[in-house]
């Protein structure tokens, strides 16, 4: 009797599975071949959902990711596959997946935090003072001693142990010229390993990022050390959001360098807890609009996120609406000088990174962006930052086409910006949306038709066609007693008035300002 491929148990099939690549070569081959192989694919006993998370089968939480809502959908929607899976069907899936386990990965973090706080407050309450300098001068020699055996794994143990089984305090200087402090041991041992291919102990960067945490639960204020990068000095959160946002480049390199995921998601995992952390602390004002600039200044590129490093799009995108939402709790007052400017250079990195999404959702979500484009001092700079390029172009197209229209929108800055940049097409899908914008006058009493002849230089034609198209008032005269037909006619206006063909122009005014007939009275 002959054996088939698709007679072999379920238990065979998914041994061959294992061996035939990985996660979305398996599925891109054999889904959608028939709906046995497909049930077979999404089964949890071989897990390649949980595997597309670097979620081990015998995590605690993995019988909860397989209850929820989200895996019942995706697992629903890979069941009733039939033919070839297409590329976007699959990233869909797996996006939903990854996003999933971003949220439940901050939600744990808050969890093992309140359990480490509770933990080492019980522990720091039952020790006398000799005991509390003892176990913290321990506690210290046993930490700065990583700076010298940064593989010293029985003493990262130790650290832990010493936290939240003695309930030791770690003490250290914020100066960058200190002997060892937090943010010098995090680059260090962590964030070293960011393009470090060679480095795959993940119970090692576990065991770091525990370490890590146990350190922060009995001391917050640790997260404000500082250690030098590059030509400034930076904190621990710069360092931390530097590690998130640009892992592909990290350190002095320039160009696009392969990413170790294991170190990556332990850096995630650590800037997770270290949010929650000082989500607790009081007066987070100027934290919050530090980190809020950070991330935006740091968020990469779209194109340097590929399809395998789902993961870091989602990681980043969740610590910037995390810290959004802090952003706003937090009632963080009016931008001053120095913040407005910080924004305007952010704004135009945006703008060349093609992050259109992450300026639409600051824009949506945060009052003072908002605020930052209705102010008329910025209009300027705002146009020629987003009329550099096409990408630029399309954002504010966008903008423009919230509804109900915003003031700045509306605002004669922008309509005479845009006639000054002779930014046509942009002016004309401006007026389409609001045509009473047309009767704007500037600081001489020109309308846009008559600001273009006296003040514009250069070829205008196609504009001034545009304005007499949608019928703007040739008789309206400015300050000066002029109207369309005295400029037109002007020195300065010689090479427009050959390329318009006025005649028709000048004959509907001329009949329309003849004095009629007294018979016709």
């Amino acid at each position: 009797m002959s054996t088939t491929f698709e007679t072999l148990p379920n238990e065979i099939l998914m041994i061959i599975f294992r061996y035939a690549g990985d996660v979305h070569t398996i599925l891109r081959t054999f889904l959608g071949l028939n709906q046995r192989l497909n049930r077979i694919l999404i089964d949890k006993r071989l897990h390649l959902l949980t595997d597309i998370l670097s979620i081990n089968s015998r995590h605690v939480s993995f019988d909860n990711y397989y209850n929820s809502a989200v895996f019942h959908k995706v697992s629903h929607e890979l069941s009733v596959v039939n033919g070839t899976v297409n590329e976007q069907q699959l990233h869909q899936c797996f996006q939903s997946l990854m996003s999933f386990h971003v949220q439940q990965l901050y939600k744990q973090s808050g969890d093992e935090l309140q359990s480490n706080l509770t933990t080492f407050k019980v522990l720091r309450q039952q020790l006398t003072n000799d005991e509390i300098i003892d176990v913290d001068k321990e506690l210290y020699q046993t930490f700065t001693n990583l700076q010298y055996t940064p593989m010293n794994i029985d003493g990262m143990k130790q650290i832990e142990f010493l936290v939240l089984k003695r309930g030791a305090r770690l003490e250290c200087s914020d100066s960058e010229q200190s002997a060892f402090n937090l943010a010098m041991a995090i680059n260090r041992l962590l964030h070293f390993d960011l393009s470090n291919m060679n480095s795959n102990n993940q119970q090692l960067f576990h065991l770091k990022t525990q370490m890590f945490k146990a350190v922060i639960s009995s001391n917050p204020r640790l997260l404000s050390n500082q250690d030098y990068f590059i030509y400034s000095v930076c904190t621990v959160w710069y360092f931390l959001f530097y590690g998130v946002c640009c892992a592909q480049y990290y350190g002095y390199h320039s160009y696009v360098m392969p990413v170790n995921m294991k170190c990556y998601q332990a850096v995630v995992n650590l800037a997770f807890f270290a949010i929650q952390c000082q989500r607790l602390q009081c007066n987070i004002e100027d934290w919050t609009q530090t980190s809020l600039f950070d991330i935006l200044y740091l968020i990469p590129a779209r194109d340097i996120v590929n399809r395998n490093e789902i993961f870091i799009a989602n990681a980043q995108w969740k610590i910037l609406q995390i810290i959004t939402d802090i952003y706003i709790s937090t009632g963080t007052p009016s931008w001053q000088v120095d913040a407005n400017d910080r924004f305007q250079s952010i704004l135009i990195k945006l703008i060349n990174k093609n992050r259109t999404d992450v300026i639409l959702f600051i824009y949506h979500r945060l009052e003072h962006v908002r605020h930052f484009f209705n102010q008329s001092r910025n209009c300027r700079s705002i146009i020629d930052s987003m009329t550099r390029n096409h990408l630029g172009r399309q954002l504010l197209k966008t903008l423009m086409n919230e509804s109900p229209l915003e003031t700045w929108v509306t605002s004669k800055d922008l309509v005479f910006i845009l006639l000054q940049k002779k930014e046509r097409k942009l002016l004309e899908h401006l007026l389409r949306l609001s045509l009473s914008l047309v009767h704007h006058l500037d600081e001489d009493g020109n309308d846009l038709l008559l600001h273009v002849c006296l003040k514009v230089r250069g070829c205008r034609h196609r504009l001034v066609e545009f304005l007499i198209k949608i019928n703007s008032d040739l008789q309206r005269r400015n300050f000066n007693g002029q109207n369309f037909l005295d400029v037109i006619k002007l020195r300065r206006n010689r090479e427009l008035l050959e390329k318009l063909n006025v005649e028709e122009f000048v004959n509907i005014d001329e009949e329309q300002t003849k004095p009629h007939d007294s018979k016709s009275i």
